[in-house]
């Protein structure tokens, strides 16, 4: 009976750890693309279809980019990238446990598409003020043709798609274009907000950091919202902490305050300080029932 019950025992076990292995092949490649399958530094060209490991490591050089699928989510890194799938793997289960980013990505797609609240203002660059400037007229100066002024419109479709794995490649070319000047924090912000989703926060970090130089523009809450937790993510916890406190004096009244004042409580929280984390977390339970974040609270302020 107990040899019986061994062998049903390690069926069980070969089964869940077969489930647990992503599924990672690569679906694109452009350019100068090698792979180490086995993280042992042997190293080969990267090809179409190849299976992938959660030790393998991708190199990418000059105008090199590959695109991976891990499961059912797209991924693509661009040129002089070095990728190591296991910190991939890792950042993929982190922010499945985070739900609250769910609730961020539905407010960020809200922002650029010509929402009541957030209406575009290429020239005087003020929230909610219309000033008539089309969103594209800006480009028109940078290219009577056209070519960039599609190409930003593009890139956008796909960012409010949810398609940053195409989009990216489309924001870093106009971002590189030297003729791009005072715009160039614009499109740092869709640039940006494009690397996060796709799990490339030091790169998705320095851009972000661009977008919000400027209060005054359309797009400025949610590149201070991703900005911080970019932070988080990356365990900066003392400048996710100014960050979530700066959105919180310049949107008193912002639809992600409560999410701002919850997360400000997980960072003292990750930095041992329980007594400033329960203050915190208490705030959005007194003030914010109707919240989505109230039961996350909760469950926050039990667990201390």
């Amino acid at each position: 009976m107990k040899k019986k019950l061994l062998v049903i025992y390690s069926i069980i076990l070969l089964f869940a750890s077969q489930i647990c292995v992503s599924d990672i092949f690569v679906t694109y490649i452009s350019g100068e693309c090698k792979v180490d399958i086995n993280g042992n530094g042997m190293w080969e060209e990267a090809v179409i279809d190849m299976k992938l490991k959660d030790t393998s490591v991708i190199k990418t050089k000059s105008a090199g980019l590959i695109e991976i699928q891990v499961d059912n989510d797209l991924l693509s890194f661009g040129e002089n990238s070095i990728v190591r799938l296991k910190d991939v793997l890792l950042r993929l289960g982190e922010k499945k446990k985070l739900g609250w980013l769910k609730t961020v990505s539905k407010f960020t797609k809200i922002v650029g598409r010509g929402d009541e609240t957030y209406v575009k203002t290429a020239t005087a660059g003020v929230r909610g003020e219309d000033t008539g400037v089309g969103e594209l007229e800006w480009f028109e100066e940078i290219d009577e043709e056209g070519s960039e002024q599609l190409k930003f419109q593009d890139a956008k479709s796909l960012f409010h798609d949810g398609q940053y794995v195409k989009a990216i490649p489309l924001f870093t070319e106009l971002i590189t274009d030297v003729e791009i000047g005072p715009f160039r924090n614009e499109i740092a912000y869709y640039l940006g907000t494009s690397l996060f989703h796709n799990l490339q926060y030091q790169k998705a970090l320095n851009y972000l950091a661009e977008s919000i130089t400027d209060k005054n523009t359309y797009y400025y809450e949610t590149a201070l919202i991703h900005y911080a937790i970019t932070h988080y993510l990356l365990k900066n916890y003392a400048e996710a902490i100014i960050s979530f406190s700066l959105y919180s004096e310049d949107f008193s009244r912002g639809k992600l305050l409560p999410f701002a004042i919850f997360m400000l409580g997980k960072c003292y929280k990750d930095l041992g300080n329980r007594e400033k984390a329960r203050a915190y977390f208490f705030e959005v339970s007194r003030n914010y029932k109707e919240s989505e974040f109230y039961q996350d609270a909760l469950t926050e302020i039990n667990s201390l």
